[in-house]
């Protein structure tokens, strides 16, 4: 009975160390770090002034957070770790927009 036990217990501490790994993804400030970053080297053959590349940071960064956090609380972790880690892996703005 004890073996079983502990068995057991084996058995949901590593369950739950593969579904903590599995469904780690960046927070929404370093995800939305990563977009904006993307966003303003995609742009930048465009001549951007200063005060637009200002003004295109903040709104992007905005808009992106409140997006993550609405993903995260209306479609749940698993979700959200699907399109964070989609966002991670784009290169481009074009890899962004299909996510």
């Amino acid at each position: 009975m004890r073996i079983a036990s502990i068995a057991m217990l084996v058995v949901v501490v590593l369950s739950f160390a593969v579904w903590w790994s599995l469904l780690r993804a960046p927070g929404p400030t370093e995800l939305c770090a990563h977009v904006v970053e993307v966003t303003l080297s995609d742009t930048a053959e465009q001549g951007l002034a200063p005060e637009t590349r200002a003004s295109l940071v903040a709104a992007t960064q905005a808009q992106c957070e409140q997006r993550a956090h609405d993903k995260l609380r209306l479609r749940g972790r698993i979700k959200y770790v699907a399109w964070a880690k989609c966002l991670m892996a784009a290169e481009d703005v074009a890899g962004l927009g299909g996510c």
